[in-house]
């Protein structure tokens, strides 16, 4: 449930803004951040198009809404002045474009790339031990070739203590070169397959959860969003107080309502029309997924 927060200024207009009727029917959607669709330009839709907002950024609310986490909104004194009895079929246009769009070849172009981000990445091979003992050793003789090579122009003290530094590289060469040394031992390797084992164990186990939770249809991202704004608007108060906490911001009287998630609150102000139509319009379309195989 995601929208991307938006302002205006006085020369132009951001994506998914939220202004007038607009934003009543967005709220419909809290959940599943239905409030980026009303920044459509529908050649079929009045209401839609008296917003100018080109569909490309549209489209791309649409999309950031279905595959984000949250939602917030810009406030408009000109959205409370929205005639009462316009709300629902506002609601339900909007709403119908974003049906439309999710159905769509570039809404599942997004979607499979979408989830083709979320796969898990699998950890890396380890080097064995014979090659990490080589690894280091190149390095270290590099640092030494380089440094001896620098110190020509150093000031004499400052030669001093590159040589001790020289020294210290140089006793490292000798353990690495030590066929005793237990860091590069046939027992490590062995360490280091079982701690790859397990990785990989681990990797099978989250890529079997990103197909259960990613597969190739977008429709369970939609389900799920589907279900949780329905969850999120059962149970709004619309007749609930509101009192001022003496900054110049209203709150809830009832402090459990104050203590509800930011998603039913949004409801809240959405109004009892422009939920109830969007209630209405998100279980048809739940019903029409779920008998979808």
């Amino acid at each position: 449930m995601y929208i991307i927060s938006t302002s205006t200024s006085s020369t132009n207009i951001n994506r998914c803004t939220m202004k007038k009727i607009v934003f009543a029917a967005m709220l419909a959607f809290a959940s599943l951040a239905f409030f980026a669709f009303t920044a459509l330009e529908r050649s079929t839709s009045d209401v839609l198009k008296q917003l100018g907002i080109p569909e490309a950024v549209a489209k791309d609310c649409i999309w950031s809404s279905f595959s984000g986490g949250y939602f917030s909104y810009r406030g408009d004194p000109e959205i409370r002045r929205t005639p009462a009895g316009k709300r629902a079929a506002a609601t339900s246009e909007i709403a119908a474009f974003a049906r439309a769009f999710t159905q769509s070849a570039e809404f599942k172009r997004r979607y499979l790339e979408y989830r083709e981000s979320m796969k898990p990445i699998p950890p890396e091979a380890p080097k064995s031990m014979a090659e990490m003992r080589r690894s280091q050793k190149e390095e270290l003789q590099k640092n030494i070739r380089e440094t001896e090579q620098t110190m020509k122009t150093m000031p004499a003290d400052q030669q001093a203590t590159m040589k001790g530094v020289i020294a210290m590289w140089k006793e490292q060469l000798k353990s690495i070169d030590d066929p005793n040394n237990p860091m590069y031992s046939a027992q490590m390797d062995e360490m280091q397959k079982q701690s790859y084992a397990m990785q990989m164990e681990e990797h099978k186990n989250k890529l079997a959860e990103w197909e259960k939770n990613y597969p190739t249809s977008p429709n369970t991202m939609i389900k799920r969003w589907l279900t949780e704004f329905l969850e999120v608007s059962k149970d709004v108060d619309f007749n609930a107080a509101l009192t001022s906490n003496g900054q110049g911001k209203k709150m809830f009287v009832r402090s459990d309502y104050e203590n509800k998630p930011a998603n039913w609150k949004m409801c809240y102000r959405a109004g009892k029309e422009t939920v109830g139509a969007g209630r209405a319009f998100a279980k048809q379309w739940l019903d029409d997924l779920n008998k979808t195989k």
